[in-house]
């Protein structure tokens, strides 16, 4: 799809992070590039106020009671009902997958340091972010590159399945319905709670786009199937900060201070440090990951 720049705007604010630390008053401006859709115009007034929202915030809050959720961009929670549903599923596949094909995967979160982690550092890195989301009595971490692309990771598996799922689609037959749209099946509860309303929201202003009109689960559109994973996965994360080490690998060599003072990433959230890991903590991690289940 065709990208462009749809607006800029200028912040004043502190920028702080929970492993980043606060940093001194910048001014910067702030370029939005999106893909030239409806959804994404629409948009652009929400996510604008939203990072504007961000700033001098960290993404984990201490509520009064004492317990800790996650500060995503819809705000401080966990996820909850069809969202924790699809997040946990999405998790227990990803790692029976991750076990099955071992250190030979073929999705990428975009952070080379998570992406090359060996299967046991995986599944704890995916158990820790399962934990810190669904569970708002438990510490959410300090978060760095790898724990977010961590907690990316079951996105960056949906999409690779519903690739996968449209392009072998011709191989199962009609009786095998449940194998033939089990990705897409599993995000469409997902996406008529949080996507289809945007999407009927944006017709009265922009009129309807025509590859919605008729979409359904077993609709072959991989555009709009990745749209929508975008789209969910826009409600838990700011942005794609830990996809800087491999746009720009220099930076795990160390970052220059006006730089950091300029984005908010320093040397603690940009790391390339992994877990050290043994295989019976993985093995305890898989195990109740595979067992969970939503209170």
């Amino acid at each position: 799809m065709e990208q462009k720049v749809i607006g800029f705007f200028q912040c004043i604010g502190w920028r702080s992070h929970p492993a980043r630390g606060s940093l001194p008053p910048v001014k910067f401006e702030v370029a939005l590039v999106v893909e030239r859709s409806q959804s994404a115009c629409r948009d652009f007034a929400e996510i604008t106020e939203n990072v504007k929202g961000h700033l001098g915030t960290p993404r984990t809050i201490v509520l009064r009671n004492g317990d800790m959720v996650w500060r995503t961009s819809l705000g401080t929670r966990s996820l909850e009902d069809i969202e924790a549903a699809l997040y946990l599923e999405a998790v227990q596949s990803a790692v029976d997958y991750i076990e099955l094909m071992n250190d030979e995967l073929d999705m990428k979160t975009g952070d080379r340091i998570f992406d090359s982690a060996n299967i046991h550092q995986k599944v704890v890195i995916l158990h820790r972010c399962l934990s810190a989301l669904l569970e708002p009595e438990v510490e959410a971490p300090e978060l760095n590159s790898v724990l977010e692309a961590g907690a990316y990771f079951p996105f960056a598996y949906l999409q690779m399945r519903v690739e996968e799922e449209i392009a072998e689609e011709d191989e199962w037959s009609d009786e095998e319905e449940d194998l033939k749209y089990a990705y897409r099946r599993l995000l469409w509860k997902a996406f008529e709670g949080f996507v289809r309303p945007r999407w009927e929201s944006a017709i009265e202003e922009y009129g309807a786009r025509e590859e919605e009109a008729d979409f359904s689960d077993h609709s072959t559109n991989l555009d709009l199937w990745e749209e929508i994973i975008d789209e969910l996965a826009d409600r838990i994360f700011w942005d794609r900060d830990w996809q800087v080490s491999s746009i720009a690998p220099q930076l795990l060599d160390g970052i220059e201070p006006e730089f950091s003072q300029i984005t908010g990433l320093d040397e603690d959230y940009v790391t390339n440090r992994l877990p050290s890991v043994t295989k019976e903590e993985a093995a305890i991690a898989l195990a109740e990951i595979r067992t969970w289940k939503l209170s």
